[in-house]
Formats: C-alpha cells, structure tokens, sequence
C-alpha cells in the first residue's frame, strides 16, 4: 500500500473498493492469524477515509500479533505495506524510517525480492519527500533492478514512476518524462490502474514544458 504519487507498491485508491470484502473473509480464518490478517485489511480501509490515528492503531494491533506468532512476513507487510506508507503520508519521517529499516531486514533475510524492491521504493520515497534526492534515486534505481532481476512488471513500473517524479523534484523535467512513459507503457499493457495516474502526470507535465522552437 502505496500512496498515490508518493511511492511504490499498491495504490490504496485501487485496494478501497475491494478491502472491506477481503476483511470480511480473512476475519474466518484460523486464530490470532485470521484476527491480525482481518486487522491488516482494516488499516487502509481506515485511513483511506481519513483516520490516519485509526488506521495506524489497527495496523499496529495486526503488527503486534504477528510479532508474538512469529511471522516475519507478517511484521514486513505490515511495516511496509500499512505504517510506512501513513507515516510518510503525516510527516512522522523518523517512525517511517524505524518501520521500512524493519522491513528491508526482514525482507532481505527471507530473501523475499519483490518485497525488498517494494520497500526500497517505499524507502526512496521517504528520502525524496523528506529533500534527500540522491539517496532517493539510488533506492529506487535498486528497486527497479531488483524488479528487472525478478522479472515483476508491476514494480518496475512502480520504480520507474518514483524515478520520475524524483528526476522531476531535481528539475530535470526530460528525463523525468522518459521514466513516466516507460512506467506508463508498463501499466497499460499489464492493464494496472495506475496508468491513469501517471498519465495524468505525464500530460501534467507535457504541458509544463516549453515549446520548441518553430513547433
């Protein structure tokens, strides 16, 4: 879980219609499991509709269960998917980076790629919001090797719109618009919806752009 335009991984935009379904169904399953699962769906559904306190309580309650049943999956998800991406959306910079460091431990340690690239999009965009564009463009240049390595066009594509908006807050506005069409290129064809994001960025940025000469 992503925010929109602020890194990579799910937007939650595209999760919010089918969430409260998947909370429904997760709740069923077997134990403290199914509870912190169940509580794992609830936090996007929470802050989606503006109650980022809420969100993140629920999200730390499912991180909470998982560290007592011992998945390690389950504490990076959560920590990437869930408190990351509300912590850089409300500013707490320092908590985000506690969390994504987490993550990037664990993931590295399951040898769990995608979810390695994942978090160093997510990581990236900490690091570009918080004026660090350097660090920004080489964790996202990792992600997107990474994806490349494990042949994922969805966080490629991911990577490739976080370079993007980097080189753009560099103000290198062409290759800013190279890294938006090849990721849009990518969301068209496997037929994600954040296509209709980065497009809308693209044209955003087309038309910023000066004419050429004679044009």
């Amino acid at each position: 879980m992503v925010l929109s335009g602020v890194g990579a991984g799910a937007q939650p935009q595209d999760r919010a219609p089918g969430a409260a379904p998947a909370v429904r169904g997760r709740l069923a399953g077997p134990g403290r499991l199914g509870q912190a699962n169940a509580l794992h769906d609830l936090g996007p559904v929470r802050w989606l509709t503006g109650d980022y306190q809420g969100g993140v309580q629920v999200l730390e309650q499912a991180l909470g269960i998982y560290r007592d049943l011992g998945d390690r999956l389950g504490q990076a998800r959560v920590a990437l998917n869930g408190l990351g991406a509300v912590r850089v959306a409300t500013g707490e910079y320092p908590a985000a980076a506690q969390v994504l460091d987490q993550a990037l431990s664990i993931f590295g340690d399951l040898g769990d790629r995608g979810g390695e690239a994942e978090a160093l999009n997510q990581t990236g965009t900490l690091h570009r919001v918080s004026g660090d564009l350097v660090q920004a463009e080489r964790c996202y240049q990792q992600a997107l090797d990474l994806a490349r390595a494990i042949a994922s066009a969805w966080i490629e594509a991911h990577a490739l719109a976080s370079l993007g908006r980097c080189a753009l807050a560099a103000g290198h506005a062409d290759e800013a618009a190279g890294s938006l069409r090849q990721a849009l290129g990518i969301f068209q064809r496997i037929g994600a919806a954040e296509a209709a994001e980065v497009s809308g960025e693209l044209g955003a940025l087309t038309q910023a752009q000066p004419a050429a000469p004679g044009s």
